[in-house]
């Protein structure tokens, strides 16, 4: 044989077998249980949108699907168990843009952000509620805005820390010249709690699970994020209305150890995007007042670095400093 033709041969073995290992990893993925980490508490709306994808996904890859609620420090100590992991495909983090916000507000996160984990797809988005509590002397969010200023102190925040959340919160302070004092919950469901005892007045809440609160009096709905108004809450303004078009929808999302192979993400991504996108769970996301999407891993990576540019330069504008 030529010399060339070996050395050609050779070249080629030896791709081969340095993709053999990701290729395996991704043809014999699942290998074990699948645990679904969600850095926050039973109850959250990202806990709720976990188990309905999990409930799919268990059908499609015919393996248990698990949830791990690993609550705590915004989010990033679920992050970083995920990030550890082995990159096998077999843990996954549902997470929200919390994520990018981690970049803005803190120097050193317990995981590095963006790259500390994989994107493989984004699985819904949609409108969130600026809630009040019932007790709050207000009917609408520009008379609660009114209350803030003739009363400095009383208006308490309801946070899961440093995320997206909390960096609207200041630029709502910063536009209507108010002050929030921000309290810190494990989720969105203590902070709830805390609204109709009164001992929070305002928090951005999911839709979906505030009709009965809103009916019986206990919660109030002030604003809401979108383009468009509310079809639980028509009669409640936009931010865009409110002159605050920078507060905007959330977004729900599931990421893989860093280190995930491409072909382990695609792969990944093919069945989830199929699980997202497929009737029952479409309609079972939509029916929590959410758009299912099931975008590539692309798209949601550049998401993320959309909104780390964006939220840097909207933290200097509001006076933030990574902490």
């Amino acid at each position: 044989m030529p010399s060339f033709m070996k050395r050609r041969t050779g070249l080629l073995l030896g791709a081969a077998l340095l993709a053999t290992p990701w290729a395996a990893l991704a043809q014999n993925y699942p290998s074990r249980t699948v645990k679904l980490v969600v850095p926050y508490p039973p109850g959250s709306t990202p806990d709720a949108l976990a188990r309905i994808v999990a409930e799919g996904l268990t059908k499609r890859i015919n393996h248990p699907v698990v949830i791990d609620n690993k609550a705590g420090a915004g989010g990033m100590i679920g992050a970083k168990a995920v990030s550890e992991a082995p990159a096998d495909g077999n843990t996954l983090l549902m997470f929200t843009p919390a994520w990018s916000a981690a970049k803005v507000f803190i120097k050193k996160p317990l995981v590095s952000v963006p790259d500390g984990l994989e994107p493989v797809t984004m699985v819904a988005e949609g409108s969130i509620a600026f809630t009040a509590a019932g007790a709050l002397p207000a009917k609408s969010f520009n008379e609660m805005v009114a209350y803030a200023k003739a009363n400095p102190g009383k208006v308490n925040f309801g946070t899961t820390g440093l995320g997206d959340s909390l960096l609207y919160a200041h630029l709502i302070q910063r536009e209507k010249g108010i002050k929030f004092e921000a309290i810190q919950y494990k989720g969105s469901a203590e902070y709830i709690t805390a609204m109709m005892a009164n001992d929070v007045q305002v928090a951005f809440t999911p839709q979906y699970s505030m009709l009965p609160y809103v009916k019986d009096g206990k919660l109030k709905i002030l604003a809401v994020t979108g383009d468009k108004r509310s079809k639980i809450f028509p009669d409640v303004p936009t931010f865009g209305e409110l002159g605050l078009p920078r507060v905007r929808n959330n977004w729900f999302s599931l990421f893989a150890p860093r280190g995930t192979s491409p072909e382990l993400v695609e792969k990944l991504n093919a069945d989830l995007t199929a699980v997202i996108k497929s009737p029952e769970i479409s309609k079972r996301i939509q029916d929590i007042y959410f758009d299912p999407v099931g975008s590539s891993a692309e798209q949601l990576r550049n998401r993320i670095q959309t909104e780390i540019l964006e939220w840097t330069s909207l933290a200097k504008q509001v006076g933030i400093e990574p902490q």
